[in-house]
């Protein structure tokens, strides 16, 4: 799942040595972790102090920088330009709605990128996470906490220019993942036929 979810933000990105990133909502810093060993310029805040003690303790073992902060992403704390890439990941899920995109994009230098992802509504896993909520109320995705989004409507939301979208992750969640092979080629073959329901859904623009 991290392979394919990766690969599709990753693609959109387009990360290079240097360039500098804004990670909103890192959590324990998966993402901020990988661009950071890439030479990237990396900057990851998430509301949870325990995820992001976790991030810093992985990154000290890992030998990596990465500037973590504890905020809000509602109310974050940079300057408009400050970033060459604005990344976003199965983080967007728990604010109230998707106008934040556009105060993402403000931190964005003019031609940088905005990459979001999301796990897909219209999808078997987000069917997945619906009932998990339903019949555990401490469950994160539980929908008072929680909001799942179609690809159309992450698209519709998306501001900036030349806007892309895409959905991936078509395997289902009782999938036997060690048949890696296989997995693929069902996640290749979804891909090819176009489809849009997929279990992670992402999109980009560019400011």
């Amino acid at each position: 799942m991290d392979h394919i979810e990766k690969e599709a933000i990753l693609s959109y990105l387009e990360p290079r040595a240097g360039m500098s990133v804004l990670d909103v909502g890192c959590g324990t810093g998966n993402y901020s972790l990988a661009l950071a060993k890439d030479g990237l310029l990396v900057t990851g805040i998430d509301i949870s102090t325990a995820k992001l003690d976790r991030a810093r303790a992985t990154a000290k073992v890992q030998g990596v920088e990465v500037e973590f902060l504890q905020g809000d992403a509602r109310q974050l704390p940079f300057r408009d330009a400050s970033f060459d890439g604005v990344i976003s990941v199965s983080a967007l899920e728990f604010v109230p709605n998707l106008s934040l995109l556009k105060e993402l994009l403000r931190f964005l230098k003019p031609s940088g990128k905005l990459v979001v992802g999301v796990v897909g509504k219209n999808s078997v896993w987000g069917h997945f996470y619906a009932e998990k909520a339903r019949k555990d109320p401490e469950s994160v995705f539980t929908f008072t906490r929680a909001r799942l989004y179609s690809l159309k409507e992450l698209q519709n939301a998306m501001p900036g220019r030349k806007v892309q979208t895409r959905a991936v992750l078509f395997i289902p969640p009782d999938f036997d993942f060690s048949r890696e092979q296989e997995a693929l080629k069902l996640e290749a073959e979804a891909v090819k036929a176009g489809r849009t329901d997929g279990g992670f859904i992402c999109a980009m623009s560019v400011k």
